[in-house]
């Protein structure tokens, strides 16, 4: 499952893989429990290259950023890293990932399940940034830092980036009490309701959104998928009663 999307006159490509190909990384609650960690690596390898077969780029060369730091660090991916991990998916304890059109092919994104992705892209320096935002980082605005780290490294206007929010939990999300996380009242106003059925429902994508919009950027594309309902996508919301919807599927993209 992957989407073209075209920025202006350059070009990058969306990879949404749903539950196609499998879980999306190799953690071992999503493997037989009598799985050695290079059986999970083998099958997650295979995964990975199935997928960039269909979607035109090479599955080891796929990187995402394990957000050690939670406050908008950032690494750029460069010749010299992609040529030194053949096989990609490394240690990276930052935040947020950057690439250039110096690197085609060359993906990166993060494996989820209700979370959205942030991806933006410069069309005046051809430079992808992208950002996993769980609830807890949106509360801490990582949407923004993801525009953020584009224009350190790469210094540009708002009106030059173009963003994606990938498929994530829709508001069919809920919580039983109002969650811990949701420090910052101006990031969750009217996003987070008590509603008729005693529970909390949280609209994550609009949080996004609604910061993305602050900063002004040019332009905001969503997906339209609600991972939770959605039979080809991943949920850990969903899990709870689904054991089908255990998983990852990953969201990414690389400049062609």
């Amino acid at each position: 499952m992957v989407k073209n999307l075209v920025l202006g006159n350059n070009a990058v490509q969306i990879i949404e893989t749903g539950n196609h190909y499998g879980n999306m990384n190799a953690n071992k609650s999503f493997y037989p429990a009598d799985w050695t960690y290079e059986q999970r690596w083998s099958t997650f390898l295979k995964r990975r290259m199935a997928a960039g077969k269909d979607g035109g780029f090479d599955g080891r060369k796929m990187f995402m950023a394990d957000q050690e730091d939670k406050r908008g660090t950032w690494f750029e991916i460069t010749k010299d890293y992609v040529e030194a991990f053949p096989e990609g998916w490394t240690d990276i304890p930052q935040d947020i990932l950057i690439v250039t059109n110096k690197l085609p092919g060359v993906v990166i994104g993060h494996p989820v399940a209700d979370c959205p992705v942030v991806m933006a892209y410069d069309m005046r320096h051809k430079t992808l940034a992208i950002g996993h935002c769980s609830a807890e980082l949106v509360d801490k605005r990582m949407p923004q830092l993801v525009i953020d780290a584009l224009q350190e490294a790469h210094p540009t206007k708002d009106e030059d980036i173009m963003t994606y929010i990938s498929a994530c939990a829709g508001t069919t999300w809920t919580y039983d009490c109002y969650p811990k996380w949701a420090t910052d009242d101006e990031v969750w106003k009217d996003l987070i309701t008590l509603k008729e059925d005693g529970l909390y429902h949280i609209n994550i994508k609009k949080a996004v959104l609604r910061q993305l919009i602050q900063r002004k950027v040019g332009s905001v594309m969503m997906s339209p998928i609600d991972t939770i309902t959605n039979p080809e996508f991943y949920s850990n919301s969903a899990a709870r009663n689904d054991p089908e919807k255990k998983g990852r599927h990953f969201s990414g993209a690389f400049i062609r």
